[in-house]
């Protein structure tokens, strides 16, 4: 068994880091047709970054022991903003108990709750989308997800306190996704320290305040079982020792909740439109399916486990356009991979987009096929937009879910034309990867909202 590392380019760690932050997509398909499909490059962070592509090497990643591999601290370029007690940062123990604080308000079964605030929220939306004229729908696709979380995380129907906390956020989000913003987080340097005047700061330290403020607001509520809110969950959560979570590790949790959580789903929606756009024979098939399931009436939450066809859909838009494009791990024991014992020091990447496009896996990877999950259960190890094993993404059936209700609540009001013709460029936007020019359309008709006829019979 051979104990060095992979082959890799030999370039200079510096152009290396460069290429990957510019074009990460071309630079590893470089790099796997030079080098096979596990490869060595060399970027700030790590002694070295072997990335894995292969089900048997992500499945041997995925199941590792706690102690021998840490996802946590591959993520600590994401400490800046999300803070060191956010659930993507920690390990082992540390990492278990958030898991189990945190797992109640995700459960599968809780969706049903939030569905109708899922639709109502896009339905809001889309009166106010302009007709016949280009405008961003990734825009507003945002703006969707995020009033979602800050309805169902915080409990927030008061207009006042919602919208300043949207708008900050928002504003955040555009400061900190630039690529070049990822290059002093690969050397840890935290510009907020160390640049406490610059607007991204000033952002931070507003958005924190409001945090903790609704955090001191949820505290003095009258306890109520019956409250369904994420914030809510949170304060009544206690560990195995009778310990509840510090406002602190609130903190960090909702900010990784409200920027982590409405941006991934939102792009991946985008992605969806997009990938769908070109592809009429989906479409009559999802329409068709929303007639049999939804007849004439609203979207309701029984309707959303019976969109079978939608469900295959998104997934496959995930699989081919998956909006976080690795994982990482940092080797804290050695640790066998593929004929190679890898030291300490050393971060193993998984390419989500290099495993999402094997042919070996996905005949045809480039062609859009909802069929190949169709009555199917994904394989862990060939599927895995939302990470995988003990660390699998703990708003995974939260996302699910509301990219349906939001994409079939569309589909039912509304058709848009895309202004540019799929497929749209890659681009990069922050960590994750977006349709480029943030997927300009033209909403071309409006049909009236389908509830309305209910409501008023109901009334």
């Amino acid at each position: 068994m051979r104990h060095e590392l992979p082959p890799g380019p030999r370039a200079p760690r510096a152009l290396q880091t460069a290429m990957w932050i510019v074009r990460p997509g071309a630079f590893f398909d470089w790099c796997r047709k030079r080098h096979g499909e596990t490869f060595t490059l060399r970027l700030p962070g790590a002694d070295a970054f072997v990335l894995v592509t292969a089900p048997a090497d992500l499945k041997r990643v995925f199941t590792a022991p706690a102690d021998v591999l840490h996802a946590g601290e591959s993520n600590d370029l994401l400490r800046p903003v999300l803070g060191p007690r956010s659930i993507l940062l920690l390990d082992e123990a540390d990492h278990l108990r958030q898991r189990r604080l945190l797992l109640p308000p995700f459960h599968g079964e809780r969706m049903h709750t939030y569905a109708t605030v899922m639709r109502d929220v896009t339905e809001d939306a889309l009166d106010r989308m302009p007709i016949g004229r280009s405008f961003s729908l990734h825009r507003e696709l945002s703006a969707i997800t995020l009033e979602v979380i800050l309805r169902t995380v915080f409990g927030i129907d008061d207009d006042a306190r919602r919208r300043p906390l949207a708008a900050l956020l928002v504003e955040l989000l555009e400061v900190t996704a630039a690529p070049i913003r990822m290059v002093p987080a690969f050397w840890r340097i935290d510009l907020f320290e160390l640049l406490p005047r610059s607007r991204a700061a000033r952002l931070k330290r507003e958005i924190d305040a409001t945090l903790y403020a609704e955090i001191a607001r949820a505290r003095r509520r009258p306890a109520d079982a019956s409250r369904t809110d994420v914030l809510s969950m949170m304060l009544a959560a206690r560990d195995e020792e009778g310990r509840a979570m510090t406002d602190g590790e609130i903190r960090d949790e909702l900010v990784t909740l409200l920027l982590a959580g409405h941006e991934t789903t939102a792009t991946a929606l985008a992605w969806t439109v997009e990938r769908t756009a070109s592809e009429p024979r989906v479409l009559e098939r999802i329409d068709r399916e929303l007639v049999e399931v939804v007849g004439d009436g609203p979207l309701e939450p029984g309707h959303v486990a019976k969109l079978e066809y939608l469900d295959a859909v998104t997934k496959e838009a995930l699989r081919a356009r998956p909006v976080v494009p690795i994982i990482g791990r940092m080797v804290k024991k050695p640790f066998e991979l593929g004929g190679y014992v890898l030291p300490p020091g050393v971060a193993i990447l998984v390419h989500i987009v290099g495993t999402h496009t094997r042919a070996d896996l996905y005949p045809e990877p480039e062609a859009f096929r909802p069929e190949r999950f169709l009555g199917k259960k994904p394989d862990p190890y060939e599927w895995i937009p939302f990470g995988g094993g003990s660390r699998r993404c703990l708003g995974m059936a939260f996302a699910l879910y509301e990219m349906k209700v939001v994409f079939a609540t569309l589909r039912l009001r509304a058709r848009f034309a895309l202004d540019r013709p799929s497929p749209l460029d890659v681009a990069r936007r922050g960590v994750t990867l977006a349709p480029e020019g943030g997927l300009t359309v033209r909403l071309e008709r409006r049909m009236p909202r389908r509830s309305m006829a209910a409501r008023a019979n109901a009334a």
